[in-house]
């Protein structure tokens, strides 16, 4: 089958070109579009309506140029619900987006009910949606992909830079730092952006530098417990990407509970689960003294995460709602 994928940036890594691997080694025919440019253009806010504009057209052109059965688009927050429609007049492509924020307060309504099928993760925003009375809603949560979400194991070296009783991976925020704050008794490392430059000077004397590929994965492999705060606004009750990244790599992972969390992972046998900070601090204080406890836990987690919350079973799962919307695909 032809697959375009409309994407934000056609980088290495990024969400979207997961999906053009992978759905090359199923056998499908798969070009992708990167709809946002890193140029002048469409940085400068004089000229960037005009540009996105003649991006849309270009994004038209090459589905009618490829005739794509699907076209999926990733975030999509630039494509409008006109150029979605043009694009399903001229080639009969079913168009469908995979949304992996809280689709609530980062899209137009009209771009949500434009899509033959809109994924996503976040149950809420989908039960708000289906009560104004869209119909074209698909609960799909998060993956990941087993390539490159897997356990290392670190050298001496990595281990001594890496290690840490207590880790977190990710970018800086106000809510994280206040997060942090709350923890810095902890042995705890956090690595991500921003991190350095942090208003307590507590928090900074924990921070290390973004870390990506093997240096990530040496990170959760070099530390007993690997922290997971959810965005307060963007995960509801839906779960983020880096709940199943943590669970492949084999990391036991210490998660703030969301509500769609239990039917994904079971809490206590393949997550620490916590429901506020007394909670949390007592499921560290467990954990740290029973390590062997933390490991058994992160190997349980990755056995579930490779058995049902690959983006292969994503993938699957989204042809399967294709299917049963519109017929079989040729």
């Amino acid at each position: 089958m032809r697959w375009l994928i409309a994407l934000p940036f056609e980088r290495p890594g990024l969400m979207g070109m997961d999906f053009a691997d992978e759905l090359r080694t199923l056998g499908h025919e798969v070009r992708t579009f990167e709809y946002r440019k890193d140029n002048a253009l469409y940085k400068n806010r004089g000229t960037k309506a005009a540009y996105q504009l003649w991006v849309l057209r270009q994004l038209e052109r090459a589905c009618v140029a490829w005739r794509p059965a699907l076209v999926l688009v990733v975030k999509g927050g630039p494509i409008t619900p006109g150029a979605i429609r043009r694009i399903r007049a001229r080639t009969g492509a079913r168009i469908l987006n995979f949304f992996p924020d809280n689709p609530l307060w980062m899209i137009p309504f009209e771009c949500i009910e434009a899509y033959d099928l809109f994924f996503t993760k976040e149950r809420y925003a989908l039960r708000s949606l289906q009560q104004v009375g869209l119909t074209n809603l698909h609960y799909l949560p998060m993956y990941c992909v087993p390539a490159a979400h897997h356990p290392v194991t670190p050298t001496a070296e990595e281990a001594v830079r890496f290690g840490a009783p207590v880790s977190f991976v990710g970018s800086h925020y106000p809510y994280r730092e206040r997060f942090v704050r709350a923890l810095v008794d902890y042995p705890l490392r956090v690595w991500g952006s921003g991190w350095r430059d942090a208003d307590d000077p507590a928090v900074r004397a924990l921070a290390g530098p973004p870390v990506f590929g093997r240096e990530k994965l040496c990170v959760y492999a070099a530390s007993t417990l690997s922290l997971n705060h959810h965005h307060p606004m963007n995960d509801i009750v839906g779960v983020n990407t880096r709940a199943f990244e943590l669970a492949a790599a084999g990391a036991c992972q210490v998660v703030d509970l969301k509500e769609d969390l239990a039917t994904l992972f079971k809490p206590g046998e393949e997550i620490v689960g916590y429901r506020d900070l007394p909670e949390l601090r007592r499921q560290l204080d467990h954990y740290l003294a029973h390590p062997d406890e933390a490991r058994a836990l992160g190997a349980n987690a990755r056995r579930r995460a490779l058995a049902e919350h690959t983006l292969r079973h994503r993938i699957e799962d989204m042809l399967a709602a294709v299917e049963q919307r519109f017929g079989r695909l040729a």
